[in-house]
């Protein structure tokens, strides 16, 4: 007989007891690593594991609201779990999850006319596997939906060129300490400097790209801030922001049916305090 697949609308995705609103596509899992031993006068004897257990997750999800990743990006530890059922099965509650992952990277993007998006990694040191749940009643930040008249960027040029796309990226190296006797890390450390990363494109009037020598004499330095605002009462939902971030990357394109656009990339560091 065949069975009913799992919808979409039969799916749930919940982080540290809270169910995470707005996800478009998640993929979790893990692989192992071995190498098969030889042994003289007998051949393969068996294999060993190579390298720690480490699994991986990604979400990718609207932005609508304040996000409950950006929680996560000290040292403490995450939960998360995928929670499904199907109301013709005998089973009808099922998680597949991990009980101690860390936030390694964040990024928000957005253009004219769509709702901003956003994606988290997470590296999972503990256990990953079936019957895991992270799902609780913790509540859930309200659901508001910035859109282009209520984002503010704050950098050199955007006053008099026009912004049309930005993204933003936040990454976090992390650090597992083993011992003997434990198949996983007993205390996991941020790797400092942590890395910001900020890349948009303008549509020209008066843009000038600098030339590839000044870096050499002085780079390019400024703060850039990124605000998200509720766009009914303007309170700010969410301020993202880098300071003394370095121009890296400039480039211009031009074509027959667009504007001529300059897209821009900074990126800053935060050490450890």
């Amino acid at each position: 007989m065949v069975k009913n697949a799992i919808a979409p609308y039969d799916q749930q995705f919940y982080l540290s007891g809270i169910q995470v609103s707005g996800v478009t596509d998640l993929n979790g899992g893990y692989s192992i690593s071995e190498n098969p031993i030889n042994i003289i006068g007998k051949g393969h004897k068996y294999p060993v594991r190579q390298g720690a257990l480490v699994g991986n997750f990604e979400v990718n999800k609207y932005y609508i609201g304040e996000e409950p990743f950006l929680n996560y990006t000290g040292d403490n530890p995450i939960s998360g779990s995928i929670n499904y059922f199907n109301d013709f099965s005998s089973v009808s509650n099922k998680s597949f999850g991990f009980n101690s992952g860390y936030l390694t990277e964040y990024s928000v993007s957005a253009s004219i006319g769509t709702i901003p998006k956003s994606k988290a990694s997470i590296v999972v040191y503990g256990d990953i596997g079936s019957g895991i749940n992270a799902s609780g009643s913790n509540p859930h930040p309200d659901i508001q939906i910035p859109n282009q008249g209520s984002i503010a960027l704050n950098t050199t040029g955007y006053q008099s060129n026009r912004v049309v796309d930005f993204s933003y990226t936040m990454r976090i190296d992390r650090d597992p300490i083993y011992q003997i006797g434990s198949p996983f890390p007993v205390e996991v450390q941020r790797k400092f400097p942590m890395t910001q990363q900020a890349s948009f494109s303008l549509e020209v009037h008066d843009f000038e790209i600098n030339q590839i020598r000044e870096y050499l004499v002085k780079p390019k330095q400024q703060n850039i801030t990124l605000t998200f605002k509720n766009p009914i009462n303007s309170s700010i939902i969410e301020t993202f922001e880098i300071k003394k971030a370095r121009l890296i990357e400039q480039s211009m394109s031009s074509s027959n049916n667009n504007m001529l656009n300059v897209a821009l990339s900074y990126i800053g560091y935060i050490n450890k305090k």
